[in-house]
């Protein structure tokens, strides 16, 4: 399919309707053409900087975060690489195996894994670890999707951060109120009130 071929002869929203026209619900890509969607989508200025697609190549637009959500999400990156070296990132894309390119709040992966980050499509693969933020929208279906969807493609464990201040780490074999990469973190209360 070619996804790209509305990219290049239109603008802006145009190009999505177009795109989205062309695909076809039922198809899953496979991990190749995904990563060519992202790569073509990524080269046009004119679309928003907060999306992901699903397994199906379909956008999904999603609100910038705001400013408290921001501000947990670096302090927990800040933390991660106290406690843990390596890199922890902000909304790097990561490639699944079952729901498309998704892009949780922070990725976390030691510095020699970082090499997996292709630079033409800017995907991970595999991350160690990840983090999803709750925002006030989210809808519990959503968060339970993506995060089975990390944890199949290789994920070794997810950390949701709930409305409160909540941490729950989920691994293959269930939910759990601690890290198995023995992470503590410590967040400003005044932030989920």
């Amino acid at each position: 399919m070619a996804y790209n071929e509305g990219l290049d002869s239109l603008t802006g929203w145009k190009a999505i309707s177009k795109m989205n026209e062309m695909s076809d619900i039922a198809t899953v890509l496979s991990p190749e053409e995904l990563s060519q969607v992202w790569a073509d989508l990524a080269r046009n200025d004119q679309l928003p900087d907060w999306y992901e697609l699903t397994e199906h190549g379909e956008l999904i637009l999603s609100p910038k975060p705001g400013n408290r959500h921001q501000v947990i999400c670096a302090e927990i990156a800040y933390q991660l690489r106290a406690q843990l070296g390596g890199k922890a990132v902000s909304e790097a894309a990561v490639l699944t195996s079952s729901a498309g390119v998704r892009v949780p709040d922070i990725v976390w992966m030691p510095e020699d894994k970082w090499h997996v980050v292709t630079i033409e499509e800017g995907l991970v693969r595999a991350p160690d670890f990840v983090v999803e933020v709750l925002s006030p929208g989210n809808r519990q279906v959503e968060i339970n999707y993506k995060v089975q969807a990390y944890l199949a493609s290789g994920i070794q464990e997810v950390l949701v951060v709930g409305l409160n201040g909540s941490l729950e780490f989920y691994r293959q074999d269930g939910v759990h109120t601690n890290s198995s990469f023995n992470v503590r973190l410590s967040l400003p209360p005044h932030l989920f009130q």
